[in-house]
């Protein structure tokens, strides 16, 4: 089976409706795309339910925020104010400092 980028998938999806519209069988069509047939079940499942949003690219949404709105806006203007306010050596901002002010906080 190839590999594809994820953004690929968009164009893989649609494709994969087309060719089910044209009055393909799932194994055909997993076969021409070279993907499972589990894939295109899927696809195609997730079509007749949500539609034609349920085939556009989305960037999967990562953890969710540890912080409140409120310990963002603060965490903000710490940052604002500069590294070296916060006591660091130099005036670029690192993701060990950033951390180390969320926890002074």
């Amino acid at each position: 089976m190839p590999k594809y980028k994820p953004a690929d998938y968009e164009v893989l999806r649609r494709r994969c409706v087309e060719l089910d519209q044209a009055g393909w069988k799932q194994g055909p069509i997993a076969q021409a795309l070279g993907l499972t047939q589990g894939w295109v079940s899927q696809t195609l499942k997730k079509y007749r339910q949500q539609g034609p949003l349920a085939l556009q690219w989305r960037k999967p949404p990562g953890a969710p925020t540890r912080l409140t709105p409120d310990q963002l806006c603060q965490l903000v203007e710490e940052l604002n104010k500069g590294a070296e306010h916060q006591g660091f050596a130099g005036a670029v901002w690192t993701r060990p400092r950033i951390n180390e002010v969320i926890l002074a906080s």
